[in-house]
């Protein structure tokens, strides 16, 4: 018990050096990408969505709903109540009127992936038509939406790792909307990677619609809009762009701002579900404050590793070591030799005989049924005594007539009695 106290005691120490030794450390940025509104790292979205939230001409707000779900939110059914379930016939049943949508809000979906099943891809294509501007930024995009759009989202640079607070190669950016009044950016080179390829205009259902609003100076694309309907679908295929890291940058950041220009005129909301999910708003960690401070952090790691030491020494099973017992000595022998060489210092020969007859009767009557005590020696003892011990008769007789002579007051010498003790030790 006191082992485990000081155990416990030395793991609470030993957080608070850690914790002052790492309080004033300098911050180390983290270049992984999460695009989450709660991440303050370089791509992550807190200063984004912030800036956002105060510059954006009409409501701004963050969700987690999915497509499916914004676009459902925006139906209206007319009288004969369609079943918002039935793909087939929701819209484009020529019987029923069609479902009309009414926009509210301007779409903004910013993430690695985004992953979509073909009528939620209907469901986006139909919100546009029907009014809505919404901006896709992702490295992948649903594969559904790229077939309707004859599209392909291609890489020309591999980049696993990289940090941008040391030098990159730069990479000139060129805008093509009418509107643009600077012209060109340059941002770092592992921020635009990707870059669009158009793979048929012949079958392309919104070809004489689609325009190109920025490339790279080798002339690829790398964000294109659709004009659907009554609204703009907007393609961008380097969502790095959108985050902390780009809209804190004066030089990278108009390029966030001529894109969301196209989603003014409505409120804007900007949806983190593909990339958090749908309980992405209630899945914070109760550690996120540690987690989120590098000083605690390595405290709390440390007293986890700690305790991780404390559980594998203490885990082995505590045994003192068995203690070889030996058996307790037999000392009836040494008893009895003490008992006989009483008998021998009286010179007590008779008595010797007597109590060895009676210990000597026991073994035959344990042992051949023999009751010599009870028993009439006659001539059938003597035989059945011989018949069962195998020996002879006259042996057994003469044994038990020499026996039956002797009386506590008889004389009988040494050399008699040993006869005697040995031949009853013989049968």
């Amino acid at each position: 018990m006191k082992k485990r106290i000081i155990y416990i005691a030395f793991i609470l120490l030993l957080f608070f050096p850690l914790y002052w030794l790492n309080k004033d450390t300098p911050t180390q940025y983290q270049w992984r990408a999460s695009f989450d509104t709660n991440d303050k790292q370089p791509f992550g979205a807190y200063a984004f969505d912030k800036i956002l939230n105060d510059s954006w001409e009409d409501e701004y707000c963050h969700t987690y709903y999915s497509i499916y779900d914004i676009v459902r939110e925006a139906m209206v059914f007319p009288e004969n109540d369609i079943d918002i379930d039935d793909e087939e016939n929701y819209y484009s049943d020529e019987d029923n009127e069609p479902v009309e949508i009414y926009p509210d809000y301007n779409l903004l979906v910013v993430a690695n992936s985004i992953y979509a099943v073909s009528h939620e891809i209907d469901y986006l294509l139909k919100y546009v038509r029907d009014g809505g501007a919404v901006i896709l930024a992702a490295n992948y995009l649903p594969y559904q939406l790229k077939d309707t759009l004859n599209i392909s989202v291609n890489n020309q640079f591999f980049h696993s790792i990289f940090d941008l607070s040391v030098k990159q190669t730069d990479e000139q950016v060129l805008f093509f909307a009418p509107d643009s009044t600077q012209a060109a950016l340059v941002v770092p080179q592992p921020l635009v990677t990707n870059y669009f390829s158009i793979l048929d205009t012949t079958n392309y259902t919104y070809f004489d619609s689609l325009y190109r609003i920025s490339t790279l100076s080798d002339d690829k694309t790398i964000s294109l809009r659709y004009a659907i309907g009554e609204g703009n679908l907007i393609l961008i295929s380097n969502p790095l762009i959108f985050t902390n890291y780009g809209i804190l940058s004066d030089s990278i950041n108009p390029y966030i701002w001529k894109h969301l220009a196209y989603l003014k005129g409505k409120p804007l909301m900007r949806t983190e579900y593909y990339g958090a999910g749908s309980q992405g708003g209630k899945s914070q960690s109760e550690f996120r404050v540690i987690m989120n401070e590098r000083s605690l952090k390595w405290a709390f790691f440390s007293i986890l590793a700690g305790v991780l030491v404390f559980m594998i020494f203490t885990a082995k099973r505590k045994q003192k070591i068995i203690p070889v017992i030996k058996p307790p000595t037999n000392k009836m022998l040494d008893f009895v030799r003490s008992i006989a060489g009483l008998y021998l210092l009286k010179n007590n020969n008779a008595d010797i005989l007597l109590k060895k007859q009676i210990y000597w009767g026991e073994e035959l009557k344990r042992k051949y049924g023999i009751d010599i005590v009870n028993e009439q020696h006659d001539y059938d003892f003597y035989k059945r005594v011989a018949a069962k011990t195998r020996q002879p008769f006259e042996d057994i007789r003469r044994l038990f007539l020499d026996l039956g002579a002797i009386g506590e007051t008889t004389y009988v010498p040494d050399e008699e009695m040993m006869r005697l003790v040995a031949k009853m030790n013989e049968i």
